[in-house]
């Protein structure tokens, strides 16, 4: 799975706000949320959310669910197994501790990884 998984990093998520939304619905299965609902949970503006759930539904991450003759959506966790297998891994990687939690960040980033350098407060 560690190179699914890897794929998965380098290419359907590939922003903090995918991984912010994936890991929210990851500790909510069963839930759906409305995007200004998602919004407000993970801290980041509805419109980037909004187009993020279209992307991750889009990848088979997220599902979406049409209501009022399609005139609203909501959001929930997929219900497929494999999908939850990868983010439960991605989940347990992130929470083993700061560094590996930092290095997930940067390969989602594509940051390349390097020593911190102080903080010019000048």
């Amino acid at each position: 799975m560690d190179n699914e998984l890897d794929l998965l990093l380098g290419t359907a998520i590939d922003s903090l706000v995918k991984l912010d939304i994936l890991l929210l619905f990851h500790a909510r299965p069963g839930s759906v949320s409305r995007p200004e609902e998602v919004a407000r949970q993970v801290g980041h503006p509805e419109t980037e959310v909004s187009q993020t759930l279209d992307q991750l539904s889009e990848a088979g991450l997220v599902e979406r669910f049409v209501l009022g003759s399609g005139r609203h959506a909501v959001y929930g966790p997929s219900d497929e197994d494999r999908v939850r297998g990868i983010i439960a891994a991605i989940k347990e990687r992130y929470d083993r501790d700061p560094s590996t939690r930092a290095g997930l960040v940067r390969d989602i980033l594509r940051v390349p990884s390097e020593e911190p350098r102080p903080i010019d407060t000048s």
